[in-house]
């Protein structure tokens, strides 16, 4: 066998040992777009909170009143997998990343159900590209 035919042999047998994957996930929906002084607190009633934002994701209920929670959840990964997949099912090299962010919208209420606080946290925008 001539060099440049062992060359081309090699080449082929790690093309056809090499594996990629990348996933992503999505878990929830989009948070709710919620313009600036849509939520008053003092004002707004839970009942105005389910009419404009819609169900959460889950509801704390507290001894000083409820809690809703928006909840969506991004995962990132990718996998690198170099291995015989033919005859010795031998892995060469092994390589993952996964990356998890979430944003949240966290709505506080009062005994009465009145809008106490609202807290919103955008993570997903920090999630580096693949």
């Amino acid at each position: 066998m001539t060099f440049p035919t062992r060359l081309l042999a090699c080449w082929l047998v790690v093309q056809a040992a090499t594996g990629c994957v990348i996933t992503r996930e999505y878990l929830g929906n989009d948070l709710p777009i919620v313009a600036d002084g849509e939520l008053v607190p003092g004002i707004t009633t839970k009942a105005d909170v389910l009419r404009k934002v819609g169900p959460p994701d889950r509801i704390a209920r507290m001894y000083s009143g409820d809690v809703f929670v928006y909840a969506f959840i991004r995962r990132n990964g990718n996998s690198l997998i170099l291995s015989e997949p033919v005859i010795t099912h031998l892995t060469f090299f092994e390589y993952h990343r996964e990356q998890e962010k979430s944003d949240s919208l966290v709505v506080m209420f009062d005994r009465a159900g009145v809008l106490v606080s609202v807290g919103l946290q955008h993570s997903t925008r920090t999630l580096e590209p693949y």
